[in-house]
């Protein structure tokens, strides 16, 4: 893989959350519940990827609900669409003029991804909230996969009012990705925000 997705969250969920002063309200208990609560994500993104002391940036843009449909749009130099409808994965390579369509199965919750396009009660099988930080405005949340065969290795989660500020996470690879969120939404979108345009010539792989 050329590239990794990214992303992961976790847990129960107790009181109501209040939203005039969330740093103060979120901890492990509830965490999951402001999540869940949240059925759709947009943001533009940076991402850092940091392994044997090489750094590697991409920007991109991400949308998805947790119905399991997302589109995630890498830029330059990676130029690929990542998407889904909840029941197919479609990754589409403009560099060498391809898609590939393969089913998405029960582990694809276990990655990056799967904080956002995933319901709650999966999350609260696959993920642990060890602990949530509050600093004023501040939030910051680590979880922990309760498999050991999970993708990710652990990932830390900040917020910074209610919206989310940015993800870092350590990959089975041992990599650790920063994705630092600007534009965060979490207003409803179409599902035909959803589908995936095909240019012409482009090769279709169904696996």
């Amino acid at each position: 893989m050329k590239k990794l997705f990214f992303f992961c969250f976790a847990l129960l969920c107790f009181n109501p959350i209040n939203a005039g002063n969330i740093a103060g309200n979120i901890n492990e208990s509830n965490f999951l519940e402001f999540l869940s609560d949240k059925n759709y994500f947009s943001a533009a993104f940076i991402q850092t990827t940091f392994k044997d002391n090489k750094e590697r940036k991409i920007q991109g843009e991400i949308k998805a609900n947790r119905r399991g449909m997302f589109k995630v749009v890498y830029q330059e130099p990676l130029n690929e669409i990542i998407s889904s409808n909840g029941y197919q994965l479609y990754r589409l390579d403009l560099e060498i003029e391809q898609l590939d369509v393969t089913e998405i199965d029960a582990t694809f919750s276990e990655s990056p991804i799967g904080i956002f396009s995933s319901n709650r009660e999966e999350l609260e099988d696959i993920f642990t909230v060890k602990e949530c930080l509050n600093d004023q405005e501040v939030v910051t949340c680590v979880l922990e996969p309760k498999s050991n065969e999970s993708f990710l290795k652990r990932a830390s989660i900040e917020l910074i009012e209610d919206k989310l500020s940015s993800l870092i996470y350590i990959d089975s690879f041992e990599q650790e990705i920063t994705l630092n969120f600007t534009l965060v939404s979490w207003d409803r979108i179409s599902d035909k925000v959803f589908m995936l345009e095909i240019p012409e010539g482009i090769d279709v792989v169904n696996h």
